[in-house]
Order: structure tokens, then sequence, then C-alpha cells
């Protein structure tokens, strides 16, 4: 912070020229901001800012101009305005539509602690009282407020959090309503004009510290926590507010802008007036334009034309496999689908046989004459009513043991509560009409009427299903234990300690140990104790241990230990597990990720990197020599670029062989590569073309170079494979990197005009452009 207050007082005290400066001699620049609080509210917080900035600036007057979003485009296509703060999203519109100079700073708010706040989010609220939403999937077909759908804290950072939940906005809800700002959302939403309400974040916090909105009026839905973010978000983080000059604004303007917004501390009045913390270095926006493109939102409404012949050129190889891991993934989901339609078939017939069952229910007499029964119970029974009322319950469907033998009334449960008034629960067999017996679950109460036993109540159910479908449970319950067993994946559970309580043979596979060194212990003390770095990893940091804590599902990178010690990397997942509505413990599936990385680093170094030669290839230069022009247009600093060519390099392929030639281009990067600094780079970009990139390398540096490295080509040579010595040349085109070059394509055209002299010119030569 420090560094940055002196950086940015030196560059307002360097900006500024000698002598008073009277305010009517000051060039007027007009500061134009979005609207995002309403004119007034919005004018209130920019106006001590503006106010500051007129108190150092000893050239230039801000003024200061609050627009609606429309009228902001408006200004800007005008060039009505010097200089803007808008949210990101208008931003990208902007650089789309208008030529800009880029970022100049971006907005740190102030927490409710004074904190820094780098990065916005979005809330989505509804009415406390709303019992119909607790999660994304509820708002299909409800009513959204939102200030606009160019907001991205207010529209589009929701939009994406539900497109990857599979809900597209406004498609999938009933109608979405574009209040303004996010205070009227949040007020649709309590007015009952809306079902939900997306707002940026802040807002439900600032509104209940006003007073314009209840504590508890609103709950949020799809709750996120980021740890020193001091508001609650239903989203991810993005970057703040950028302030932005348009093209025709000089640089020297610009600067004289940046360093008094630099210079604005904490504690500074307007910054404490403002509500802000200050301004710091422009942040990376790439998050918010991934967004955009993502929804398809302005400004990247329209897809870029790409043809199926630029995807198979770019991505050919990565296709074939995608397309085989494809197939796999096809035929996995196949196979997937089948089980979960077996499963989903036997619950429903078991869910549907419990619909089915109703308990019967009869009385009897002091006699044991039926006095009543249900329709439940006839049904059951196969009975008529009028076969069953003032008959003996025990001779109609009661008389005989299961084996044959007969049953004597003087053991029925329903005689002898009639002679003990117990209650009794036994299990039972009754026979139906038919002369069929069934098992039931028989429950016998005593029936009194003031306190005088008159009869008893039968209540029974027909265990025939309840047992069919115990069966049928533990064939499930056997049929997930061979799915487990026969998983490729590993696969354990822990109790809510963090002790496994079962684990598959995958599992025992990877980490070598047996199932009794497993079971009942700690997970991660037993292989989970250190990161693959070998630093150690606490038991907070576990993810296992995270989600026992929270109840989360987690996904990512980890590593496990084996029993002799050895790490290997995995893909972890850990889902809670639950059981009669709590939380018992965490299900934890992992797979073995070595190969994969190997062949991620294959990958990366193949894209990177000439095959022959070992140098970094043109795709690598291209963005090395792109961030190094930005860099001495930043800097003025000079730097240098070598273009080489072999002469008559095709003279010694159609003479000695590509063989002999191969050796000649290893030869030559070899030596162009033993002269070069860490910060250099040395590329081959062609079949004989190679190129030297020199940073902070004044080009007559440059010129001394590449002529000593011409002569030391010249005294090399390569044998032919009869032993024969093959002397070569090169020729070397040099040209320096200068501020004004407008892209890579200059620097690259000059070395090769350059390159072009030097071999026209007699070749074995350096000439310099």
């Amino acid at each position: 912070m420090c560094t940055r207050v002196a950086l940015a007082t030196l560059l307002v005290l360097g900006f500024s020229q000698p002598g008073t400066v009277l305010a009517s001699e000051r060039d007027v620049l007009v500061f134009g901001v979005f609207a995002y609080l309403g004119e007034e509210r919005t004018q209130a917080k920019y106006q001590p800012i503006v106010d500051h900035l007129n108190s150092v600036l000893s050239e230039e007057r801000i003024e200061l101009r609050v627009l609606s979003q429309d009228a902001l485009y408006e200004a800007v296509n005008r060039r009505e305005v010097d200089f803007v703060t808008t949210n990101p999203t208008h931003f990208l519109v902007m650089r789309k539509r208008q030529p800009l100079t880029g970022v100049v700073a971006t907005l740190v708010e102030s927490g409710p602690n004074g904190e820094p706040m780098h990065q916005l989010g979005g809330a989505i609220v509804t009415r406390s009282d709303r019992e119909d939403l607790h999660e994304l999937g509820d708002l299909v077909g409800k009513v959204i407020a939102a200030p606009s759908t160019m907001h991205l804290g207010g529209y589009r950072s929701q939009a994406l959090e539900l497109a990857r939940a599979g809900i597209q906005v406004p498609e999938d809800i009933e109608r979405l309503v574009e209040t303004g700002t996010n205070d009227a959302a949040v007020r649709a939403v309590v007015a009952g004009r809306a079902d939900v309400a997306f707002a940026r974040d802040g807002t439900v916090e600032r509104m209940i510290a006003e007073g314009t909105l209840s504590a508890g009026a609103v709950t949020f839905i799809n709750a996120q926590y980021f740890p020193r973010f001091p508001h609650q978000v239903s989203t991810r983080l993005y970057p703040e507010w950028p302030i932005f000059a348009l093209a025709h604004v000089p640089e020297d303007v610009t600067r004289h802008l940046a360093a008094a917004l630099f210079a604005i501390e904490p504690d500074h009045p307007a910054a404490m007036a403002a509500g802000i913390h200050g301004f710091t270095i422009p942040d990376d926006y790439l998050p918010v334009e991934d967004l955009a493109r993502e929804l398809r939102l302005p400004p990247f409404e329209r897809a870029p034309d790409f043809t199926l012949a630029d995807a198979w050129e770019r991505w050919g190889l990565m296709l074939v496999l995608l397309g085989v891991a494809m197939a796999l993934i096809l035929l996995l989901l196949v196979l997937l689908a089948a089980l979960l339609r077996r499963v989903s078939l036997a619950r429903l017939r078991f869910e549907r046989l419990l619909g089915a069952m109703g308990q019967g229910v009869y009385g009897v007499d002091l006699e044991g004459r039926c006095t009543f029964i249900n329709r439940t119970a006839r049904r059951m029974l196969g009975a008529e009513k009028r076969d069953v009322i003032g008959e003996n319950q025990h001779r109609l469907f009661h008389h005989h043991y299961p084996d044959g033998r007969a049953y004597p009334e003087s053991e029925c449960p329903i005689s002898r509560t009639l002679a003990d008034h117990q209650v009794r629960h036994v299990d039972e067999w009754f026979f139906r009409a038919d002369g069929k017996r069934f098992p039931v679950d028989l429950v016998v109460s005593p029936l009194y009427e003031q306190d005088k036993l008159v009869g008893a109540v039968a209540a029974f159910s027909d265990l025939t299903a309840r047992k069919a479908a115990e069966d049928e449970r533990d064939q499930l319950a056997e049929r997930n234990r061979l799915l487990l067993e026969s998983a490729g994946d590993g696969i354990y559970g822990v109790d809510l300690a963090g002790r496994c309580t079962f684990v598959n043979p995958a599992a025992l596979e990877m980490l070598g140990f047996s199932q009794e060194e497993v079971i009942g212990h700690d997970q991660h003390a037993l292989f989970h104790y250190r990161r693959e770095d070998g630093a150690a990893y606490s038991h907070e940091d576990c993810p296992v241990y995270k989600t026992l804590g929270d109840q989360r599902a987690r996904e990512g990178e980890d590593a496990f230990i084996r029993k002799d010690g050895s790490v290997f990397p995995i893909h972890l997942r850990v889902a809670p597990l639950q059981a009669a509505g709590r939380t018992v413990g965490a299900v934890v599936v992992f797979q073995d990720v070595t190969e994969r990385r190997m062949l991620e680093a294959r990958l990366r170094e193949m894209a990177t990197t000439d095959a022959l030669t070992g140098l970094v290839n043109r795709r690598v230069l291209m963005e090395r020599l792109e961030e190094e022009c930005l860099r001495v247009n930043r800097s003025g600093l000079e730097s240098s670029l070598l273009m080489f060519d072999l002469d008559h390099f095709k003279r010694i392929n159609d003479d000695f062989g590509h063989a002999v030639g191969d050796r000649v281009l290893l030869q030559f990067a070899e030596l162009i590569g033993s002269n070069r600094r860490r910060t250099d780079v040395a590329a081959r970009i062609g079949g004989e073309e190679f190129v030297l990139l020199l940073p902070d390398t004044p080009v007559e540096l440059a010129y001394k170079l590449a002529n000593e490295l011409r002569t030391e080509v010249m005294q090399s040579s390569v044998e032919s494979d009869a032993g024969v010595p093959i002397d070569f040349t090169v020729s070397i085109g040099c040209t320096a990197i200068r501020p004004e070059d407008r892209d890579v394509d200059d620097v690259l055209l000059r070395a090769d005009r350059a390159l072009y002299r030097a071999k026209h010119g007699g070749r074995n030569r350096v000439v310099v452009e």
C-alpha cells in the first residue's frame, strides 16, 4: 500500500506543471458513471471522488455525469464523455462497439468493516415465507425481477449459475421483470410482484442497514461462501467496476487521472464519503468475458464463424480422443441407464406395494362374534360383510395352524385378550374364504364402553407383501454389494468421526492395504496425512472432513499414500451419506490419475516444443513476442529480434540426405541455444528458419551478437554419413522492437525484410532494419 501511495504521489507531482493553473484554464473532462443506485444516490456516491480529483489535478477539471444505461451508451457513441466507470458487462459491450484505451483502474469497494472488496457477486433472494423456493431448480416457471440483463451482479452472474444447473433464462421462467435498480428488484419480491429477485451482492445488507428492508424479510437461494468476502452471495465472484478512457483522451491525461485515483487511501475523506476502499491497478476481466460468451449475451450473442475444417485442423487429435472417450462414456451411460431403470422399476413396484397395503380392522363381542369389519379386512379375507357380521371370527378365518393342525379357540389371541384384558401383538395366520392362508401382523386390544369390557378390536396387516418386499430389499442390497465390489473406482465410506466403515476391492488394491487394516481406522491418518509435495495435511483441510462438517459434496484433485509410503495423484469425489434424514457419514469415490497427468504433460510438451530441435515452436514464440511488444510499449525500453535462415539448406538435404540435414538443424539449434540468456527465447518457426528474441537488448548489441553467431556457425561443420565435413552458413535479419510497433507483425515484417536483404546481398551476413 505504501508503495502504491508513493508511486501515485510521484506521478501526480511529476505530471503537474509548475505554476498555478486557473480553474477556467483547465481542460474539462466528463466522467460518465452508470446510475446503478439511481441517479441521486449514484451522484452522492461519486461526487466526493470528483471533488477530490478536481482538488489535486492541476491541468484538468473533472465534470461528473450520472447516466442511465441507454444514456451512457449514447454518450460514449457521441464521445460526450472522456472517462467512464460502469459494471464489467457494460465495459465489454462498449469495448466491442467503440475503440477504448483499456482499463485505467479497478474500483475497490469497502466492506462492512472497512475491508477491501476487489470482487462482486450476485444474490438470488426470495421472501422468507416462500416454502416452495429453496434451490435453483425451484425457479423454473417463476417470475424473476432483475435490474436489467446488462447488470453483471444483478443478472448475468445468476443466469450463469442457473445455466450450469440446466435452467435457461428467460426460456425456462414465466417472466423476467426489469426494474432498473437492484433495490427495486428486491422491493418487487417483498411486494409480491415477483417470486425471485436478482441483485448485486451487498444490496440486501445495505437495504437492511438503511432501514428500507426488514431483517429476515428475504432469504438467499443457492447461498455460497467465500473466505474474507463479507456479503452473502449466490454466485461466483467477478472483478469490480473498471474505469476506462475513450480513445480520444490523450495518454498524459489518462496517466494524471490514474495517478490521482491510485493515491486515494481508505481513510481519505473522499473514499470514506463515497463508501469505497480506493482504486487499484486494472483487474483481469476475462471471467466476465467468458461468462458472456458462455451465455451468448451481448457483445457475444452471435457465435463466430468456425468451420468443421477449422475444428479438425485445430483439434483433430483431440477430437479423435474425445470421440473414443465419448463412445466409452456413452456405453457406460447405457449400462448405467439400464441399471438405474432396473433399480427404478424395483423401487416403483415396492412403492406401489406399500401404497396398496392397508390395515384390516374388525371388532368382536364378548362371545367372539364379529360386530364390524372394514373394507380392507374384507378385501384381504375375500369375504362379504353379510357373511362375517354376527359370526364367530375364529371359526371363519382363524381355525387352523399353518401346518393344518386345529387351532383351539382358547389359544386364539383374541379369545385370550377377551379373557385377561391384555393387549397383544403377534404374528399369526388367517384363512381367506377360499381356504387359502396368509401371514398377518396382528394387534388385539380390549374394547371398553364406560370402563366395561364389551369386546375386542383386531387390527391386522397382510405380511405377504412385506415379506416379499423384504426379500426384494435383500436382493437389492446384494446387487448393491456386488456393484460396489465390481466397480473399477476406489470407493469407501466413513462415519462422522472419519473412520472407515466400508471399502471396495479396487480401493484396497490401489492403496495396498487389507480390509482389516482399513475398516475402523481414521482414513486421513492412514492414507491421506500429507500432500503430494510432502507437506503436512491437517484434518481441517481434508475434503472428507470438510464434507462431514458442512454436508456439502466436493470434487477435485488430491493425493493418497499407499501402504509402502508412495504417493499417487487421484481425482476425488466426496458426498455426504444420509440415513433417516440426517447425515451419518460420507462416501468417497476416487480414481488414480497418474497416467492421465503423464499424458497431459506430454501433450503440453508437444503443443509448445519443436520435436526435432527441442526449441519452442512458432505458437509459443508469437505469444512471447506479443508479451514483449506490450512490455516495450509500456516501459519504452528497447528489445531486439534476430531471424535466421540457413544458407543453401535445400542443397544439403538434396546432396547428403534429410538425416544429415536434421543434424545441421540440431547443431544450429545448439549454437543459438548455448549463446542465449535465460530470458531470451530461441524458436524454430519453419524448415530452416529460426528466431531469437532478445529482451532488453539494444539493436546495436543484437547486431554484435548476430555477427558472433554467424562467425561461430561459419566455423562449425557437420559430418556426413560418409565422414565428409559439411560446412554451412547462416543469413541473419536483425531489427529492434519499438514502442510504436502496432503488433508483432510489424516486428516480424522488418526482420523478414532484413533477412531477405541479407540473403540477396550474398548470404552469410547480418542486415539490420
